[in-house]
């Protein structure tokens, strides 16, 4: 049984400048037995409506924005003139930049729940399996760089 989620990419297209396009709607499929594939289901829409512009619809990265998914994905320390000022050594160290600082037209203005969701489907994306929804304790222990 899965239940259909509606997001709405309105503000996005404000936000990025897109004001002259008309607001679409994209519906996702989000499974509703297991939490850790709905957390990873509910991420991956709320990317596309709120990431994907800066940072690529597959996480390659833009002009925008870094690469999220792949090799150089998250690195230890930021890169030569990037916004980012701190080092990345777990994946709590990630959620709590980007939960301050992302996404660059209206930092902080993910809640800490779609936040997690977002950073579920980039983990998993990146090849990390989660046996539960992701919060702040499995974040931790989330070991990207010792």
């Amino acid at each position: 049984m899965t239940k259909l989620v509606s997001i709405s990419f309105v503000s996005l297209l404000f936000a990025c400048g897109g004001g002259n396009k008309p607001a679409t709607t994209t519906t996702v499929t989000e499974p509703t037995g297991d939490p850790v594939a709905a957390q990873i289901e509910k991420g991956k829409g709320l990317y596309v409506a709120k990431c994907a512009s800066c940072h690529g619809d597959a996480g390659q990265g833009t002009e925008k924005g870094p690469v999220v998914v792949g090799k150089e994905a998250f690195p230890q320390k930021p890169r030569e003139g990037a916004k980012r000022d701190v080092e990345f050594h777990t994946a709590a160290d990630v959620f709590a930049w980007a939960s301050q600082h992302m996404p660059g037209d209206a930092p902080g203005t993910i809640a800490a729940d779609d936040m997690l969701a977002i950073f579920a489907f980039d983990l998993t994306a990146n090849g990390v399996t989660l046996t539960a929804p992701l919060d702040g304790a499995a974040a931790q222990a989330i070991v990207l760089h010792p």
